[in-house]
C-alpha cells in the first residue's frame, strides 16, 4: 500500500528519533525535515535512501556518490528489457532458464500432478516452500514430509498457493560453520557492459541468524562487503539495526577477513549465468556452494536494491556504474 505524505512524514519523526538523531531538538528536527524534503524534490531520493545513507552527517559531494531511488531507476531502466524481467521474477519461469545453475531437485506444484508432487515429496524428506513472488527473504518455508499428516490435503494447498518446491541444499562446511538454519548466500552483482564484457559490479557476503530459514538483509541477516579481486570479506557484518559484527553473533565465527571458498568459481558461475538472458544486463545473483564443492544460484534480481553493497562501508558506488551506463546508452541511440 503506498504512503501517504502525512504517513511519511510520521515516519520521518520516528526515524529522527530512532536512526538518525536521537534526542533532535525541535530546530535539528526541522532542519533534518526540510533537508530531506530538498533531497526528495530535487534529487529524487526516498525517505530509506536519506536514513540508510546517514545524508545528514554527509555533504553534496558525498551524497552524489550514491545510488539512491532516481539513479537505481536509471540503470535498470537503461540496461534491463522490461519484457524477460518475467524470468527473474517469476521463481519457476527462473528455474527452468537456468536449470544447469540451480543444482538442485525441484517442482512447480502450479502444473505438477498429484503423482509428480508425492514422489517429489518421498525424493525429498526436507520441503524448501517459496512463494511464486516472495521477496525480501519472505513467503518461504521448511516443511518436513514426514509432518506432513495429510499429503491429499498438502498437495491441494500448495497448488491452490502455487508454491515452488524445492530440495534443501547441503551448503560448504565453511558457510555453514556461520549459521546451519538457512542457507547463506554470496550476492555478486554483475553488469553486461557496452562491449559485452561482463564486470562483476560488487559482491556481499550475507548471513542468516539463528533459527532463521533465510539470509536477507530485510530478514535480520548480516551482510558484509567481498573484495572482488581476492574474494576476502573486506568489512566488518552490519545488519539492518545498525549493529556491527567482527564476528557472528550466534557461532562467533570471524566475519572480517573470512575468505570465500572458490571464489573464482563463483565469478564463473554469475559471468556465464549473465549471458543466458543478456538483455538483461544488470542482474544480482544470489549463490552459495554445495557440500560437495558445486556453485549453485538461489535466484537473480534484475532490480536488484544496492543498499546492501552501500550500507556497510557507507562509500556511494555510482561512479562505479555512471560511466559504463553512459556508454550503454550511446549504443541504444
Amino acid at each position: 500500500m503506498k504512503e501517504s505524505i502525512l504517513q511519511k512524514f510520521i515516519r520521518l519523526y520516528r526515524d529522527i528519533d530512532s536512526e538518525v538523531l536521537p534526542n533532535a531538538n525541535i530546530l535539528e528536527r526541522v532542519r533534518i525535515v526540510f533537508d530531506f524534503l530538498w533531497e526528495k524534490v530535487r534529487y529524487d531520493i526516498e525517505l530509506i535512501d536519506y536514513i540508510q545513507y546517514r545524508f545528514y552527517f554527509k555533504k553534496r559531494i558525498e551524497r552524489n556518490q550514491f545510488i539512491t531511488h532516481g539513479k537505481l531507476l536509471r540503470i535498470i531502466k537503461t540496461c534491463n528489457d522490461p519484457n524477460s524481467r518475467m524470468f527473474f521474477d517469476q521463481k519457476p519461469l527462473f528455474n527452468q532458464e537456468f536449470k544447469d545453475y540451480l543444482g538442485r531437485d525441484w517442482l512447480d506444484t502450479k502444473v505438477c500432478s498429484k503423482e509428480m508432487f508425492f514422489s517429489f515429496c518421498k525424493r525429498n524428506p526436507i520441503l524448501f516452500c517459496k512463494s511464486p513472488d516472495g521477496m525480501f527473504g519472505r513467503g518461504i518455508d521448511i516443511v518436513h514430509s514426514a509432518d506432513i499428516s495429510n499429503l491429499d490435503l498438502f498437495y491441494d494447498t500448495c497448488k491452490k498457493d502455487k508454491i515452488l518446491l524445492e530440495e534443501v541444499l547441503e551448503q560448504d562446511g565453511e558457510l555453514a560453520a556461520f549459521n546451519d538454519s538457512a542457507v547463506n548466500t554470496i550476492r555478486v552483482v554483475t553488469l553486461i557492459c557496452a562491449d559485452d564484457s561482463v564486470r562483476i559490479m560488487a559482491a556481499v557476503l550475507r548471513l542468516s541468524r539463528k533459527g532463521k530459514f533465510a539470509d536477507n538483509f530485510h530478514h535480520d541477516g548480516i551482510a558484509s562487503l567481498i573484495d572482488i579481486e581476492t574474494g576476502i570479506v573486506n568489512t566488518t557484518g552490519m545488519d539492518r539495526k545498525w549493529n556491527r559484527y567482527t564476528v557472528h553473533p550466534d557461532s562467533r565465527k570471524t566475519i572480517a577477513g573470512f575468505q570465500i571458498p572458490k571464489w573464482t568459481n563463483i565469478v564463473d558461475t554469475v559471468k556465464n549465468a549473465a549471458r543466458v538472458h543478456p538483455e538483461v544486463r544488470y542482474v544480482g545473483w544470489d549463490v552459495t556452494i554445495k557440500s560437495s564443492g558445486e556453485i549453485v544460484l538461489i535466484e537473480g534480481n534484475p532490480g536488484a536494491d544496492p543498499d546492501v553493497t552501500q550500507i556497510e562501508d557507507q562509500i556511494g558506488k555510482w561512479p562505479l556504474y555512471e560511466p559504463l551506463l553512459r556508454e550503454i546508452e550511446k549504443c541504444k541511440e
